[in-house]
């Protein structure tokens, strides 16, 4: 993470557990649930990309110490 207000792996997948409790949840709306599906989207694809990224670090530290 390059920038100090980016949040980190933990806090996105924290915020994208109460999108998902929003949907399962009574305050249910069917007007905000587009918007707010669009928002998880974008939020588990930026979680997978942070995830993946992760990963070829652990892969190029893994071979340089193989």
């Amino acid at each position: 993470m390059s920038s100090k207000n980016e949040k980190t792996i933990n806090q996105k997948i924290e915020e994208l557990r109460q999108m998902v409790a929003w949907f399962e949840s009574d305050d249910f709306d069917i007007e905000q649930a587009i918007e707010r599906y669009q928002a998880a989207e974008k939020l588990a694809s930026d979680i997978e990309k942070d995830l993946n990224g992760l990963r070829n670090k652990i892969t190029v530290l893994k071979e340089k110490f193989a």
